[in-house]
């Protein structure tokens, strides 16, 4: 058996893995949930749905515009999924000692994460599919339309997840455990690289290589964050200034930031695992 076989039968083996855990059903439960409550909440609190035409910063922005980027809440929630897929890719491996039966198999290491890579990225996508599908259908049933711009913001959430899940690759790779690698990269996505962010924009400087300049670029083909914010109703003069000091961030600067992450990630928990002892 060739190593493209042997690939192909450890990410049949992971995928299957991850359909018989409840955390992929539970993950596809909580986006459908976001997604819902945003439905239902934007027309409670804001007396309908954003209008056909909304004037913001001066630019005059579609309403469905607006509301699909509201949504992307979503897939930005499901692309986080991908650290629970990965969590444990590789420390569960040493954490359940699983590894002394596993790394015995004539199969090398690397091929042995590259198809539990692979595994996460397709259960990921699956889900962010589910939520771009639950998407179209809202801003149909509510516009009668769907913007061609919703294929891009797609392409940017899936790219996201792959980013998301080098960097939990690469926290598994050296961390002792399956739940402190998960908790470590979300405390590096949501808080550190959260707080990161809003420095910068708020002093005015570029923020485009932060991972979660990732995950806001998922709304960007909509509209700029500064339209998305005022169409939410963010505005006021404060709010503003504020926001006439962030740095522009465009698709293309995020692509090239995620791409550092992805490679980065990636080739470092290869690095690492394949240099980590069992005992």
């Amino acid at each position: 058996m060739g190593d493209f076989e042997k690939l192909g039968v450890v990410v049949k083996y992971e995928f299957i893995k991850h359909l018989r855990r409840k955390r992929l059903y539970v993950i596809f439960g909580i986006a459908l949930l976001v997604e819902a409550l945003v439905l239902i909440l934007i027309p409670v609190l804001r007396d309908g749905y954003p209008q056909d035409s909304i004037s913001i910063l001066g630019i005059t922005t579609q309403g469905v515009m607006i509301m699909a980027g509201l949504l992307t809440i979503g897939p930005s929630l499901a692309a986080i999924g991908a650290v629970f897929f990965a969590g444990d890719a590789i420390a569960g491996e040493y954490e359940g000692k699983t590894g002394f039966l596993l790394f015995i198999n004539p199969v090398k290491r690397h091929l042995l994460w590259i198809g539990k890579y692979i595994a996460g990225f397709i259960a990921v996508t699956l889900l962010i599919i589910f939520t771009y599908i639950i998407i179209a259908i809202a801003l149909a049933s509510i516009y009668h339309t769907v913007p061609l711009e919703i294929f891009e913001s797609f392409g940017l959430c899936v790219f996201y997840a792959a980013a998301t899940l080098s960097v939990t690759f690469l926290f598994s790779s050296f961390s002792k455990g399956a739940m402190g690698a998960t908790v470590m990269t979300l405390l590096f996505v949501w808080v550190i690289c959260g707080i990161v962010e809003s420095v910068l924009a708020y002093t005015g400087n570029a923020y485009w290589f932060i991972l979660s300049a990732g995950g806001d670029s998922i709304a960007l083909p909509y509209g700029s964050i500064q339209q998305m914010m005022s169409g939410m109703g963010m505005g006021g003069e404060h709010m503003n200034d504020l926001i006439s000091n962030w740095q522009p961030l465009t698709t293309g600067m995020a692509s090239w930031g995620m791409l550092i992450y992805l490679v980065v990630g990636f080739g470092g928990s290869l690095w690492f695992a394949r240099r980590r002892q069992l005992a």
